[in-house]
């Protein structure tokens, strides 16, 4: 087995972006270097100036380089691309996506530290790749390798990032086993507490039971993952018989069906029979308090 550890660098975030940058590291099973592979390649669009700021990448560096398909690091990668081969990604999903616009689909396993991170730390503050590489000490032993090896290590280049990939894969298989790591990188993760938003850091079943119209929301809202909507629906599911469904809008908001309909019973109605976008759940507990 080899394992790849890979980033891209691109023109930017949107569906159009693509690649700039292609850089991966080759291990052996035992965690050892056999190959960097780092290519700048020029895309079919221009790079943004909020992508430059970031990685650098300026449009004099990649004039008179190939088209991503053509580098010898994408070469490579489509010759590493077998099912007894791993692969390492920070947010695998943006750079799997961009890699696909060039045709690349991965056949390897994979581990997306990212989701893992999400999964088994937290509350340990940032999930992305330079925060861990300051709160877990990781610049510590980016020199010894960098001097080995000839790089020059740079926040936010392909090819920095993948140095401190390998030492925050590393870190996390000392802690975790592979096999694990995989297996549950195979399907959408169940996460303990909520990554982002108002309610970042609580449990998503302490706000199924008080605040669920936070969660039902969260979940029409575009671009949610498929871990942060498996959980909520998880929390909601699991939370059913002991919420306290409240409305969330309105001059009754904050209170239940039941309390309004003592003050109010022709509200209830008009919810019932005026708002196309009730969801089923707040619809079942009117229906039930109003018999």
């Amino acid at each position: 087995m080899k394992i790849i550890l890979l980033d891209t660098e691109t023109t930017g975030m949107a569906e159009k972006d693509r690649i700039c940058q292609l850089s991966f590291l080759v291990l052996d099973e035992d965690g050892k270097i056999e190959e960097i592979h780092d290519d700048l390649c020029k895309p079919p669009l221009a790079i943004s100036y909020e992508a430059m700021a970031i990685h650098h990448i300026t449009p004099e560096m990649i004039e008179d380089k190939p088209a991503c398909i053509h580098t010898k690091a994408y070469k490579r990668l489509l010759e590493l691309n077998h099912p007894s081969n791993l692969i390492v990604i920070q947010n695998a999903a943006f750079d799997l996506s961009m890699l696909s616009k060039e045709g690349f689909t991965s056949q390897m396993s994979l581990i997306d530290t990212f989701r893992i991170l999400r999964a088994y730390y937290p509350q340990e503050g940032s999930f992305s790749l330079q925060y861990k590489r300051y709160q877990w000490g990781l610049y510590k032993e980016e020199e010894a390798i960098a001097r080995k090896h000839g790089i020059t290590i740079n926040a936010h280049d392909a090819l920095g990032d993948v140095i401190v990939l390998k030492h925050l894969f590393e870190r996390l298989c000392e802690e975790h086993s592979m096999p694990k790591m995989i297996l549950l990188c195979c399907e959408p993760i169940i996460l303990s507490h909520i990554p982002y938003g108002k309610h970042k850091g609580k449990k998503f079943t302490d706000i199924a039971r008080t605040e669920r119209q936070d969660l039902q929301y969260m979940l029409n809202t575009n671009n949610i993952d498929e871990d942060v909507k498996a959980s909520i629906l998880n929390a909601l599911e699991a939370t059913k018989q002991e919420a306290i469904i409240t409305i969330s809008f309105g001059k009754y908001a904050g209170k239940t069906p039941q309390e309004i309909l003592e003050i109010d019973k022709n509200y209830l109605l008009w919810m019932l029979n005026k708002m196309d976008n009730l969801n089923a759940e707040l619809k079942e507990a009117i229906e039930k308090v109003l018999g």
